[in-house]
């Protein structure tokens, strides 16, 4: 991998964990705004927590060359989560901060695994 292809990659993925690692400690911590809007979306008690869990453990896996894949696709499935959450609850600009998380685990999946074909 060139030098600024592995840089922007880095920096991609250090974002991507920060803002998982963030996004988990308002649901880990019980912050009452964030309980309020799993119960406003329908979501059982206790669901905050669950995906606080999975996006502390996926922020850090994200960092670790052998457990990147498997965290990308799973911070796919919990974004994917986050837009139709957002879509059917709240006003369509909600989405965009998942959307932006879903692009860059999008650009960094191709990055790591695209290969071209000859």
């Amino acid at each position: 991998m060139k030098k600024a292809k592995l840089i922007f990659n880095w920096i991609l993925r250090i974002l991507v964990s920060l803002g998982f690692l963030l996004a988990s400690l308002g649901k880990l911590s019980n912050n009452p705004k964030v309980l309020d809007m799993f119960e406003d979306w329908g979501y059982p008690n206790g669901f905050h927590f669950i995906i606080g869990i999975f996006e502390l453990v996926l922020a850090v896996l994200v960092l670790i060359p052998k457990t990147l894949k498997i965290a990308i696709i799973s911070l796919t499935i919990i974004m994917f989560g986050a837009i139709i959450t957002h879509i059917i609850n709240d006003p369509i600009l909600q989405v965009i901060r998942p959307l932006i998380f879903l692009i860059f685990l999008f650009i960094i999946y191709y990055i790591n695994y695209y290969k071209k074909e000859l």
